[in-house]
């Protein structure tokens, strides 16, 4: 049960903030993030089971994420791995609508997914559960294992947080303490999940400023909630050419 919780151009200081919870199975293989040997102009984690990525950013500014639909498992199963979404649209440097044009046809070839794509000047939201894809406006918003803003209480919850924290100027410890609610523990009311077997297994922070730089902090999590290390980056954003 991920969480996204961010922030579309909050004020005259970020582009973009990001704050986000991966909940995964603790013993599935997984790289930490950082910049990818076959693809240098990429930072994130990977899934060594699928070989695609959750969450990561470009050193040309573009940002994509995705998480599972909460729904029965389909039979057969789709073929695809829906961490190739965010991976492929890294690699690329189509713009959100064509990227959007091209996946569109494919999407029932993967399990119900939520895609927040971001390529530096506009950010979209798409799932293969709704009819269209969303320009998203400025403003916070909240994704988790349903639509966009679902009325689940980790959202919106954390969505009217992300904004209180705006007023700070997005403070990172106030961050990563907004992604450690553990709540009841319940799934739809817990930002942060913790048992033996499955939980929460990084907490992510991302912030694109509006001068052209990202900050990128991850901190890593074993069962039962014990933390694993933390790494972070700072990259300039370099021009890319079209």
């Amino acid at each position: 049960m991920c969480l996204i919780l961010f922030s579309i151009s909050p004020d005259a200081r970020y582009r973009l903030v990001v704050a986000a919870n991966r909940d995964e199975f603790y013993a599935r293989p997984t790289e930490r993030p950082d910049f990818w040997k076959d693809a240098p102009h990429i930072l994130g984690g990977r899934d060594l089971q699928a070989g695609g990525t959750w969450l990561g950013v470009t050193r040309g500014g573009r940002f994509a994420a995705v998480t599972n639909f909460r729904e029965s498992p389909l039979e057969p199963v789709p073929p695809r791995s829906r961490g190739a979404l965010t991976a492929d649209f890294l690699r690329s440097t189509e713009s959100c609508t064509d990227y959007l044009a091209h996946i569109k046809p494919i999407a029932h070839e993967f399990r119900g997914f939520n895609l927040i794509i971001d390529d530096g000047r506009d950010v979209y939201y798409y799932s293969n559960r709704q009819p269209e894809a969303q320009l998203l406006k400025p403003g916070c918003y909240g994704l988790s294992n349903q639509l966009l803003d679902c009325d689940w209480p980790k959202v919106s919850r954390g969505r009217e947080q992300l904004r209180a924290l705006g007023h700070g100027n997005f403070d990172n410890e106030a961050l990563f303490a907004l992604l450690a609610d553990r709540g009841d523990q319940l799934p739809f009311s817990a930002g942060f999940i913790q048992s033996d077997t499955y939980g929460t297994s990084a907490s992510t922070l991302v912030k694109v400023s509006q001068q052209a730089d990202i900050y990128f902090e991850e901190r890593a999590f074993l069962p039962n909630g014990q933390t694993a290390g933390r790494r972070s980056f700072a990259v300039p954003i370099e021009a890319v050419a079209s």
